[in-house]
């Protein structure tokens, strides 16, 4: 298996780099549209609801969502960041939370808020100065998280985190997590050279605090529908969903951060 992750891995990254360093903003919308999408597929596995009809519905809303959060997008992120707070409150009370995410019309109203949010947060951060490289450089704070985390717990995990929701993480993985994501904070912050080193590493702790949330919460509702993975379509690593579950956290908090040590509170109200 570590293997087979290893080579997926290796093939994955140049053709990601490639697409974020080579693409023009309309290939790369249109990518993050298709990637949202599959997202939304793989939902699918986790939203309690059987009926073709209403999948389908389902579907054309999230396409919907993608396409319009553009002319809302700085309320539905406000929003979208919101519905994090009351995740928090779904991880620490599980399982006693899992009737409300036993609702299929309450999982299907998260994700349509999630994942539009999501895609468009990376667009966003994509037309920014130096854009390719802040989406670069999240993406490696959240798998550095996952890998010190992943490697770390393998090798010394003796303290589960949250058993109920993820019994196969540990407290030590956690640790190691942070320290990884740590070490290309700093690397980042000599790299942007973003001036004050306070707000830089604030940035960095929510990101990773989220980034556990998002992946905590897909893990809760694989767990309530007993699967391992969204699907199969990456080997070695699941499904799509399985991959970007602390992206689709991180990515929003990321631009939201940006904003602010760029402009400052006062341009979102």
């Amino acid at each position: 298996m570590f293997r087979q992750r290893l080579l997926t891995t290796i093939i994955l990254i140049p053709l990601v780099l490639g697409i974020i360093y080579y693409a023009n903003i309309w290939v790369f919308s249109g990518l993050i549209l298709l990637l949202v999408m599959a997202c939304g597929v793989e939902s699918l596995q986790l939203i309690p609801i059987n009926r073709l009809s209403l999948k389908v519905v389902y579907l054309g809303l999230l396409l919907l969502a993608f396409l319009v959060i553009h002319y809302v997008y700085r309320e539905w992120l406000l929003v979208a960041l919101g519905c994090w707070f009351l995740i928090i409150w779904a991880v620490l009370f599980f399982p006693r939370s899992q009737s409300i995410w036993g609702n299929g019309y309450t999982v299907s109203i998260f994700f349509l808020l999630l994942l539009p949010v999501f895609g468009q947060s990376l667009i966003a951060i994509y037309e920014m100065e130096s854009g390719k490289s802040f989406i670069v450089y999240v993406m490696c704070l959240v798998w550095a998280a996952d890998i010190g985390a992943y490697v770390t717990g393998k090798q010394w995990g003796r303290h589960k985190l949250i058993p109920a929701v993820s019994p196969g993480k540990s407290l030590e993985g956690l640790a190691g997590g942070a320290f990884l994501s740590m070490l290309v904070a700093i690397a980042g912050y000599y790299y942007f050279q973003p001036g004050r080193p306070l707000p830089w590493g604030l940035t960095v702790l929510f990101v990773f605090l989220i980034a556990l949330l998002g992946d905590l919460f897909i893990s809760i509702l694989k767990r309530r529908c007993h699967l391992k993975d969204t699907s199969h379509l990456i080997p070695g690593h699941g499904g799509i969903l399985d991959r970007l579950d602390s992206m689709i956290a991180a990515a929003p908090v990321f631009y939201f951060a940006l904003v602010i040590m760029n402009s400052g509170i006062t341009v979102w109200f």
